[in-house]
């Protein structure tokens, strides 16, 4: 448990922020870690760090029978019979309830801040004021997002009930989307005025530079990028199909997908796969910044999303974003503004004319990249999340 240090970034704005708290952040893995939930905690609490609070890590949480639950589920999914998620069986969640219980009240907090915390929130301290933040609601993914499909009745039961007895016990309920936000009322009877809508940031050591991103691209194809770490889920396949579409129109296109691989071989003109860039090594780093610069137009044909960061990462470098209006991503993605959305059951023909008639606009596509960073310096980064956020506490 060991306190965040403060960004340099904002630390001279220190001053005019709400008065500093002592912030318990809980989490199941360890918040210190970019690697875990693809380095959403980690920002979050660097961030609330930034705005001079004191962060004192809670977790990794301990849960000694979780391996026994994981091993079954996996048999269960290999005999294709409905299983559990391992994080929602009843003796799993017991003893993270338990562990994170006994390491607040070890740091006497003023606040706990519990990002994706359902399976153990609901049992925090009484006394001490409880923010919780996630992404959805459990009734929004179930035979949603893929973690979530073909669940026994029982862990169905257990994810419910702690997604709403959490939900009850939060002073403060956060999300990035008004479609998460408004499942928690719906759903879940949240209180309205504890609810509030705060889209996340992008997961960036540091921000491009706005000359840099924003000044002309090199001359020459039209060139998207895919960065997704599931090829099915993400829709590369569709992204594949939407190259082969507009190479077939007579436009001279390239795509380069990151992050994953396809489950079997493909050939397509113009198509680039590189399985896998590591954020934590430098030289990967960079290469996924020169991706980002080379970048017209960034392509998501995603089937499932909660929001999606990397919408917001590519507003960061002034690539607007193609996607469908799925989940939470019209909140990351807005129409006209940081890209342009298509229905979920667009096919391949819909995303290569929306792609040919915008590049074809030269102008259109300068005013998109344009308003796609104004958006990442307004709301799409975690110093503005953070501010917000840090007024907010100042409520409770």
């Amino acid at each position: 448990m060991v306190p965040v240090c403060v960004n340099r970034m904002t630390q001279n704005h220190i001053s005019d922020r709400p008065a500093a708290r002592r912030i318990a952040f809980a989490t199941i893995g360890d918040g210190r870690l970019v690697r875990f939930w693809s380095g959403t905690p980690f920002h979050m609490s660097r961030s609330l760090a930034g705005e001079g609070h004191e962060v004192v890590h809670i977790g990794p949480l301990s849960a000694p029978i979780l391996p026994l639950y994981k091993t079954y589920s996996r048999l269960c999914r290999a005999f294709r019979r409905r299983g559990r998620s391992p994080l929602h069986a009843g003796a799993v969640v017991a003893q993270y309830a338990a562990d994170s219980a006994r390491k607040i009240r070890a740091v006497s907090p003023d606040i706990v801040f519990a990002p994706a915390g359902s399976t153990f929130a609901w049992s925090v301290p009484n006394g001490v004021p409880l923010v919780y933040a996630s992404d959805a609601t459990f009734r929004l993914i179930e035979n949603y997002h893929p973690n979530y499909r073909n669940l026994s009745r029982g862990a169905r039961d257990i994810a419910e009930r702690v997604e709403r007895d959490t939900i009850a016990r939060a002073d403060l309920i956060l999300y990035p989307s008004e479609w998460a936000a408004e499942s928690a009322i719906r759903d879940y009877g949240a209180d309205r005025s504890r609810v509030h809508v705060i889209p996340w940031g992008a997961n960036l050591e540091e921000a491009p530079d706005r000359a840099s991103v924003l000044g002309c691209r090199k001359p020459g194809p039209c060139r998207l990028l895919f960065i997704g770490a599931n090829w099915e889920e993400k829709g590369a396949d569709i992204a594949v199909g939407v190259l082969a579409e507009l190479r077939k129109r007579g436009m001279e296109a390239e795509l380069v997908i990151c992050g994953c691989t396809p489950p079997k071989s493909v050939a397509q003109d113009g198509l680039t796969i590189i399985p896998y860039l590591d954020k934590c090594d430098r030289e990967q780093r960079n290469r996924l910044d020169q991706l980002y610069r080379d970048a017209d137009l960034f392509l998501l044909p995603t089937r499932a999303d909660c929001y999606g960061i990397v919408f917001c990462e590519a507003a960061a470098y002034g690539v607007p974003s193609i996607a469908p209006a799925t989940g939470g991503v019209p909140c990351a993605v807005r129409k006209g503004e940081t890209g342009l959305l298509l229905p979920p059951n667009a096919t391949k023909a819909d995303y290569a004319a929306v792609i040919f008639e915008t590049f074809a606009n030269q102008d259109r596509l300068a005013r998109l990249r344009q308003s796609s960073r104004a958006a990442f310096e307004a709301r799409l980064n975690w110093q503005a999340w953070a501010r917000r956020v840090s007024d907010l506490i100042e409520t409770l």
